[in-house]
């Protein structure tokens, strides 16, 4: 069966008067199983393996109310939010927490035809999940912001409130 998977942006601004754009949240919405999605945040890229980037979870979405979902994301950031990459896909799952998901078409920004997503039980905290998504992300740094960590801290990276669209 068929799965949508999206590459999306939420931009940064500085400034009270004259807005400049300070940075980017890259955000995924990758298919978990047949009838639901995982909404993560990108946090960098592992610096002990290349290709290998660390995600944090934002939210579990049902297939039911992913429209839903983008919809509410586009009337309450407005022009922040974007939809970069829209694709097709399948998703299988090789074993609990491990996800291959495969392009059916060709991507135009960044992803390629396979994208391997992991659960990391050992780096997870109740409050906060991280996945690897082990793919290799052709990312433009001057178009949206995005710079390569020198080093990977869990705990300064990112510190994320429960989703409004929290579901359980």
């Amino acid at each position: 069966m068929d799965r949508h998977i999206y590459y999306c942006i939420l931009k940064k601004y500085k400034g009270l008067f004259k807005k400049k754009l300070v940075g980017v949240t890259h955000l995924f919405i990758l298919p978990r199983t047949e009838s639901d999605y995982l909404y993560l945040a990108l946090l960098g890229e592992r610096t002990e393996v290349t290709g290998t980037y660390a995600c944090v979870y934002i939210v579990r979405v049902p297939d039911e109310i992913l429209d839903n979902i983008l919809d509410g994301e586009k009337e309450y950031f407005g022009d922040r939010f974007e939809i970069i990459e829209h694709k097709l896909g399948e998703v299988k799952t090789l074993h609990k927490g491990t996800y291959l998901i495969k392009l059916k078409e060709d991507s135009d920004v960044f992803l390629k035809k396979e994208i391997l997503l992991t659960y990391q039980e050992k780096e997870s905290t109740p409050k906060k999940r991280i996945y690897n998504l082990v793919t290799k992300l052709d990312l433009e740094t001057k178009e949206v912001g995005f710079e390569k960590l020198g080093e990977f801290a869990l705990k300064s990276l990112i510190l994320l409130q429960p989703s409004r669209f929290y579901y359980k």
